[in-house]
């Protein structure tokens, strides 16, 4: 069994084969820098009837590059460029500073500020290349002073919570006000959707901490944080987001380039198959990929290859994954440790661990125990939540009344999934308090 779990974004070259690929995948992301609600309206019905995952991915902040009047479009190392005269951004220019770099079209071009005039900056060319307008501008050293939602993420907000999307990702978080910002604007539409933070700015990883905190789920963004840091920092940063997540007991995403080459082969390179088992062994829960299943020509044998090379992967995690170390101060996470200590000591095969959030079920999870973890939960939402997280297989099962009937589930379960062996329950006493704070140690 594959425990990493992967989410797709859907594009045209997924859409026409969503069926082919529905039992190999657990959430679909919509980009809604390219989507619109319309879009995604078409595969809501397939989606909710396999239980995957839906994940509505904010456009967020960005600057681009509103006009150009240079006439010779052509940037060569050593020009001077007026900001504000002869390139302007869909931004007030005010707030970069002398020795700021601006970075244009994903990095591929670079100029460095040397003089502010408020509202004109000259710039020297330092990596040429033409410019067009609406290009992405990434500006490093600033500190961008923008909402982080607009109109027309409001829009789309509603429309997630309407349609019982499990999760909304947040572009360029910078801080839990940002973070903060979303869920009280989902609250307001009466939603409950969790928040996942993109990590792709400076100022993300400068307040990690505080936006995993705030947040139910992080995103290694390695798309723009590849532009925003030196490209040779990623994999430590990469390594640095995924312990904090599961420090904090949060869902953890690794994106983008996962399986780029396979855009246009129908074969990855040896390097991308390394790049996703250290992933995996980072700690990441999830695995995305964006082009591939967008643009590429080889969705479906992308998605496989992800779901080969994450099977084999997962089998090592006891010898190779990093270990995690919560950083919960709860009875949650006393129980979670209880839990791995009678693993290891009693050769436990099977966890299982009814559930109305999902709560405790990811913090096990995250301890990444060899054995299976199996979450019985009376809330299809939970459920299709859980679809993401490393390791646990959720289940619907009535509402819980009483410790007897949970226990007499929980066996009904356990002869099914290991025959004979000894296995754990997780449970809340007394039933309702919607809180774990007891195992009971069971044999068949």
């Amino acid at each position: 069994m594959r425990k990493t779990k992967i989410l797709v974004t859907l594009g045209p070259s997924l859409e026409d084969k969503l069926d082919k690929a529905i039992n190999l995948i657990d959430g679909v992301r919509f980009n809604m820098s390219h989507a619109t609600t319309d879009y995604c309206k078409r595969f809501l019905n397939i989606l909710e009837k396999n239980n995957i995952a839906k994940v509505m991915d904010l456009k967020g902040i960005k600057i681009r590059i509103k006009e150009v009047k240079l006439k010779n479009k052509i940037l060569k190392v050593g020009d001077k460029v007026v900001i504000g005269e002869d390139i302007k951004f869909n931004y007030n220019i005010g707030t970069i500073e002398e020795g700021h770099f601006i970075l244009i079209n994903d990095g591929k071009i670079k100029l460095r500020v040397v003089k502010n005039k408020g509202d004109k900056i000259i710039a020297v060319v330092e990596v040429g290349g033409e410019v067009k307008e609406g290009m992405g501008v990434n500006l490093p050293d600033t500190k961008i002073e923008l909402p982080i939602i607009d109109e027309t993420d409001l829009k789309n907000i509603k429309f997630a919570v309407n349609n019982d999307f499990e999760y909304i990702a947040l572009s360029f978080v910078r801080n839990k006000e940002d973070v903060k910002e979303l869920k009280d604007i989902i609250n307001e539409y009466n939603g409950d959707c969790e928040v996942i933070s993109k990590i792709e700015t400076k100022e993300g990883l400068k307040n990690i901490k505080e936006i995993a905190r705030e947040s139910d789920g992080v995103m290694v963004a390695r798309g723009d944080l590849g532009v925003e840091i030196p490209i040779e920092n990623i994999p430590i940063e990469q390594k640095n987001i995924l312990r904090t997540a599961n420090k904090y007991g949060i869902l953890s995403i690794t994106a983008t380039q996962i399986l780029d080459s396979m855009v246009n082969n129908p074969y990855p390179t040896r390097a991308e198959i390394t790049d996703i088992a250290n992933a995996i062994y980072d700690g990441t829960d999830c695995l995305m990929l964006s082009n591939e299943t967008t643009i590429g020509k080889y969705p479906i044998e992308a998605i496989k290859v992800l779901n080969k090379v994450a099977e084999v992967a997962d089998k090592h995690y006891e010898e190779f994954g990093d270990k995690v170390c919560l950083g919960v101060k709860s009875i949650d996470e006393g129980l979670v440790y209880a839990v791995y200590e009678l693993y290891k000591k009693l050769n436990v095969k099977l966890v299982i661990t009814p559930t109305y959030s999902g709560r405790t079920a990811k913090l096990i999870s995250k301890l990444r125990i060899g054995s299976k973890i199996i979450a019985p939960t009376p809330n299809i939402k939970t459920l299709k939540r859980l679809r993401l997280v490393w390791g646990v297989e959720s289940c619907l099962m009535k509402e819980f009344n009483d410790v007897e009937s949970i226990i007499n589930t929980s066996k009904s379960i356990a002869k099914k999934e290991i025959g004979k062996g000894i296995y754990l329950i997780t449970l809340g006493h007394p039933i309702g308090q919607k809180k774990t704070n007891t195992i009971k140690v069971e044999s068949i």
